[in-house]
């Protein structure tokens, strides 16, 4: 008797490929969820009707870079220096003379700016604000 195991090897390919498809799509579907996540948190950040719309703006877009770059810019932040952390002072519009301060206050005060691993890119951000006000930046 002659054994066809072509069909029996074709089909259990095919089950394996499309279990390896099926994790894939999971993980991006997980991934876009985060993101979208991420955009509607930073939403209820551009709502506050007691801000102007440029600041809005502006808090809108540091939420967002904040979400895309958090491990660099937590790195930077650490160690009170780095482009991330320059790019975030310009998106929160640090004083120029108050930009040494400002890194120094994220090494410093790292601990409460990110005091955990559920810290979201929102709260860091209300975080830095509040303490740029100390700062004497509004």
């Amino acid at each position: 008797m002659k054994l066809h195991t072509a069909p029996f090897l074709s089909a259990l390919a095919a089950a394996v490929l499309l279990s390896g498809c099926s994790a894939l799509t999971d993980t991006i579907a997980a991934s876009t969820q985060t993101f979208t996540d991420t955009t509607k948190s930073s939403s209820e950040v551009s709502t506050n009707a007691s801000k102007s719309a440029p600041e809005t703006a502006q808090l809108k877009q540091a939420v967002e870079f904040a979400a895309i770059n958090w491990m660099q810019l937590s790195a930077n932040m650490a160690s009170g220096q780095g482009e991330h952390l320059r790019a975030m002072a310009d998106l929160l519009r640090v004083k120029p003379a108050q930009k040494p301060a400002f890194y120094s206050m994220t090494k410093s005060k790292f601990a409460q700016l990110i005091p955990s691993t559920e810290t979201t890119p929102e709260q860091l951000v209300k975080s830095l604000k509040a303490e740029i006000g100390r700062l004497g930046q509004v």
